[in-house]
């Protein structure tokens, strides 16, 4: 299921929700949205999904996000951690969407006013 932006915000001032950047960790260290981790989906959704399992174990809810709208990685995850039994909503908008609406931002490009790449 999808979220949009002013979801996300809501999910955010929850404790037991965890954002998760689906991004490599080169792109999520240039830019990600303030208070989100980062696991890249990783060729073998099932590893992904295996690695945020244990990490979070599965009394948390997660919300997974990428680079923007339309873009596959974040729906791969959602499904592999809704086949690990896991509470799991998609931003589909991504960092892109985000990022423009001037939302929170850190990493090394996000001082500089500069274009979301993935």
């Amino acid at each position: 299921m999808n979220i949009d932006r002013d979801q996300l915000i809501q999910k955010m001032r929850n404790e037991q929700v965890v954002v998760i950047n689906v991004l490599s960790k080169a792109n999520y260290k240039k830019m990600h949205i303030t208070g989100s981790e980062s696991h890249p989906l990783t060729e073998d959704p099932a590893d992904f999904s295996k690695e945020v399992a244990g990490k979070y174990g599965n009394k948390k809810s997660f919300v997974v996000y990428g680079d923007r709208f339309g873009l596959l990685d974040s729906y791969m995850a959602v499904r592999a951690l809704e086949e690990r039994g896991l509470e799991v909503l998609n931003y589909a908008g991504g960092l892109r969407e985000w990022h423009r609406a001037g939302l929170p931002v850190e990493g090394t490009d996000a001082g500089k006013g500069a274009e979301v790449t993935a």
